[in-house]
């Protein structure tokens, strides 16, 4: 099939969880389909990274927006009933490049990239229209308002409803709606039934992601996001703050890793403390993993299905997380990984980990297993495949 790609951001690199879903989904269904992408860029820069993708597209179409624009935009149309994050996005250049696209070639898919992007489509009936969602976006922030400071707890107050809406009504609206997990999926749904929303899960590139030849003993701690994204900068000062103290009080020799790209200041000040190393984007994610003892997050709040978390159990590196992170997963705890929620129950958990190596590697062992078992990136190929099977018999 000819699928058209929509996104709010070029899916290159895959450094964050929107890019990473996108990249692979353009990634693996170029296998079997040919692709156009038709994405904004915030910055003329941004063409260096076009390279990597041109294997996976026909064609890649680019619609430049400043962040002077996005601003002015969602300033001049805060008026009407939609989300921010829609009309930060709204754009006749790029209404105007979708009418253009679809208007000259023959598309059998338009498959739109987070809600942000709904809105240029929303109004047709075909070709065939598919909405990532990926998330429930309200879900995050209304988890996320006790840690916000007093501005932004008033902007999302206010924002939330509407983002709520939003979601449901573009539901409604595409012919078929994805989510990345049933937890999501329930979120969006509010208990309401809709054969046509579904959870099209994320994968681990495993060829990437893999253990390493042995498993040190070495008492460290790696906790992995993109560091300038709020829910891994709160779970970063926390996992600092709160957590790390309580560990080294058992394990003194214990030291923590924060790894990923655009550290926040808040994040690099962290450095200060004792044992920790703020090292920022590395070359080699799966070294790095290998090298660490126990894989940390803590997340107070996020949306869908962490990445992070994935890749590390994925190299069999045993994990503690929260309640809220494994909502998403579906792991069970004391079997995939251990569940604190608690600042003195998670270092406990840590500390169990640094203390008993048998333990490490059954739970990293079972954590890589169950990964395996259930988070495919060809999970989204053998979806569209279904697509092409039901209509070629409608």
């Amino acid at each position: 099939m000819r699928i058209l790609f929509l996104t709010g951001r070029l899916p290159y690199p895959p450094d964050r969880g929107d890019r990473l879903r996108a990249y692979h989904f353009l990634r693996i269904l170029s296998q079997a389909h040919q692709i156009t992408l038709l994405s904004f860029i915030g910055d003329a820069r941004e063409t260096a990274h076009i390279g990597p993708l041109r294997p996976f597209c026909e064609d890649i179409q680019l619609v430049h927006r400043g962040q002077l624009q996005s601003v002015m935009s969602a300033g001049l149309n805060v008026w009407r009933p939609l989300p921010l994050q829609s009309l930060y996005y709204r754009s006749t250049v790029m209404q105007g490049a979708v009418d253009k696209v679809l208007t000259r070639q023959h598309f059998d898919v338009i498959y739109v990239h987070l809600f942000r992007m709904a809105q240029f489509v929303a109004g047709r009936t075909r070709p065939y229209r598919i909405l990532d969602l990926t998330d429930a976006i309200s879900n995050e922030i209304e988890r996320s308002l006790p840690y916000r400071d007093r501005k932004w707890r008033l902007i999302y107050r206010l924002e939330l409803p509407r983002i709520r809406r939003y979601e449901r009504e573009m539901a409604r609206q595409f012919d078929e709606t994805w989510l990345i997990s049933e937890a999501e999926r329930q979120q969006v749904m509010q208990g309401d039934a809709d054969d046509r929303v579904l959870v099209v899960p994320n994968g681990v590139d495993y060829a990437r992601f893999h253990p390493g030849a042995w498993r040190t003993n070495d008492p460290r701690l790696i906790f992995v996001g993109h560091m300038s994204v709020f829910h891994n900068v709160d779970a970063a000062a926390y996992l600092v703050n709160e957590i790390l103290p309580r560990i080294r009080a058992v394990v003194p020799s214990a030291r923590l890793d924060l790894v990923g790209a655009e550290p926040a200041a808040e994040v690099q000040r962290l450095e200060t403390t004792r044992g920790v190393r703020v090292l920022g984007h590395v070359a080699d994610l799966n070294a790095a993993l290998n090298d660490a003892a126990v894989f940390v997050a803590p997340l107070r709040f996020a949306a869908g299905v962490q990445n992070k978390v994935l890749e590390a159990m994925a190299v069999a590196l045993p994990v503690v997380t929260t309640t809220y992170v494994n909502n998403g997963l579906g792991a069970e705890d004391g079997r995939h990984l251990l569940i604190a929620d608690e600042p003195a129950a998670f270092a406990e958990a840590v500390c169990r980990l640094l203390q008993d190596a048998k333990l490490r590697q059954t739970l990293g062992r079972n954590g890589r297993d169950f990964v395996r078992q259930h988070y495919r990136w060809e999970s989204v190929l053998e979806r569209l495949e279904l697509i092409e099977q039901q209509r070629l018999h409608s």
